[in-house]
């Protein structure tokens, strides 16, 4: 029974080192495979794009198995930030201005407003509705050129000669397609030119809260309640090219034909896409698909999209916008034709993420990736960056590290390895069964004892 006892205290002792135990630092060889990253200088934060290996090979398709590692092997902080390309330089344009000369219209309206035809030197002419208790002082016309970017117009600048006694007015700016019918862009804003002593205070520009109406072909410039008179002599318009979308890693599958109108494509691990570009192999073709995908390969089949898929010279390929959903295969299939021999070209595409670490000790760096037991290690860039009074973090600021050498580090194990806490949970289920085992042997033990001593008694 002293045997007994002391064993289970013993396994009780055990039981709780395990349970209780500090999990030991990670090391470079708890991952996969890893990369080398070469440095110049002591900048303290350094960028690295992600290869597409990262992609390819990692464990979890959010990325939370990377690590960076510096030559001692020390695991050092880290950020991911999409890769976006810096914004374009605002674009500037002349644009031409042609006076307009009113002429008041006897008839009212309804309500009694009045109406002033307005008329350009070449004989177009305007109608202007309800312009009561203000004083026109000012009207102009600013023909628009064809293309999108004039409807994503954000300012406009205005030119005037300078006036000894300074000058104010206020401002009303319309747009339209046909001369006919117009739209308010910009109502009641200030343009002026003030002096007092040797300082000036100049505002010569209008901003656009949104961009002009679709359609948008003219201007139509109204100055009102002018404290003197002036004209303009002439203007610019400029316009902000929308901020550019993340780059994107293309990642290509690999198709297989499962039947003679539908193909399979997988990739070697599940990733969470944000888009699909699909193409045919023959030139000048154009089918219908329909395309189905799976998130796992026990998974069921679910619809994706019901489209049409080309291969023309003016046409680039079709690519569908996902909202980054786990795809481990889709499968696409032919409405009423046959793949033949060549299956369709089929690419997903992951947004670029960034690396931003800290570089710490000595390099060359290591950015590790590919491990099952991973948890989420990565910082927010303005976390791992202390913001510098009200400048924000950006990217372009930071110097790049180099590729190096690929490493193979603990090898494709490491892709299936368990979480810590996941081992310790499973260890202790088994270490509690073994207690409730040992402890029924124990009760049976001690009941044969007892009953050997009984019979013996009787025995004797």
């Amino acid at each position: 029974m002293k045997r007994l006892y002391a064993g289970f205290i013993g396994a009780t002792a055990l039981f709780s080192a395990l349970c209780y135990g500090q999990t030991a630092p990670e090391t470079p060889q708890d991952y996969a495979r890893g990369i080398e990253m070469k440095t110049e200088g002591r900048a303290p934060w350094y960028q690295f794009p992600l290869p597409e290996a990262v992609y390819q090979q990692g464990a979890w398709t959010d990325l939370r198995d990377i690590r960076v590692f510096n030559q001692q092997g020390t695991s050092l902080p880290f950020a991911l930030q999409a890769t976006v390309p810096p914004a374009p330089a605002p674009q500037t344009v002349p644009l031409t201005l042609y006076k307009l000369e009113p002429q008041p219209l006897q008839q009212k309206d309804e309500e009694g407003d009045r109406a002033v035809l307005l008329k350009t030197p070449s004989g177009v002419e305007i109608r202007l509705d309800s312009q009561r208790d203000e004083t026109l002082s000012g009207t102009w016309l600013i023909p628009l050129g064809e293309g999108e970017a004039y409807r994503s117009l954000s300012q406009l600048r205005f030119s005037w000669p300078r006036q000894s006694q300074g000058w104010q007015a206020r401002v009303d700016i319309f747009s339209s397609e046909g001369l006919r019918h117009w739209q308010p862009e910009v109502i009641d804003a200030p343009l002026m030119d003030l002096a007092s002593g040797d300082n000036r205070l100049l505002l010569d520009k209008l901003d656009f809260d949104s961009r002009l109406a679709f359609g948008a072909k003219y201007l139509l410039v109204i100055m009102k309640n002018a404290s003197a008179p002036l004209s303009f002599t002439s203007v610019t318009g400029q316009w902000q090219a929308e901020h550019p979308e993340p780059q994107r890693v293309p990642l290509p599958a690999q198709g297989v034909k499962e039947a003679d109108d539908t193909a399979v494509y997988r990739w070697a691990r599940p990733q969470a896409l944000d888009a699909l570009t699909l193409r045919p192999a023959q030139d000048n073709a154009v089918m219908p698909v329909e395309i189905d995908y799976r998130s796992d390969e026990k998974a069921a089949w679910r619809p994706l999209a019901r489209t049409v898929i080309y291969r023309l010279a003016d046409r680039p390929a079709l690519s569908l916008p996902l909202q980054g959903e786990v795809i481990e295969a889709i499968r696409v299939k032919a409405i009423n034709q046959r793949w033949g021999d060549n299956l369709a070209e089929v690419t997903g595409e992951r947004d670029q993420q960034t690396l931003v670490f800290n570089a710490q000790g000595n390099g060359p760096f290591l950015l590790a990736w590919g491990n099952g037991a991973a948890s989420s290690q990565t910082l927010a860039l303005e976390t791992l960056i202390p913001q510098q009074g009200d400048k924000e973090t950006r990217l372009d600021t930071l110097p790049y590290a180099q590729a190096g050498n690929l490493v193979e580090l603990g090898g494709e194990a490491r892709l299936t390895a368990k979480d810590p806490a996941a081992q310790r949970g499973q260890l202790q289920t088994w270490l509690i069964w073994g207690v409730l085992v040992a402890g029924a042997a124990g009760l049976l033990l001690l009941a044969w004892r007892l009953w050997r001593e009984i019979n013996a008694g009787k025995a004797g």
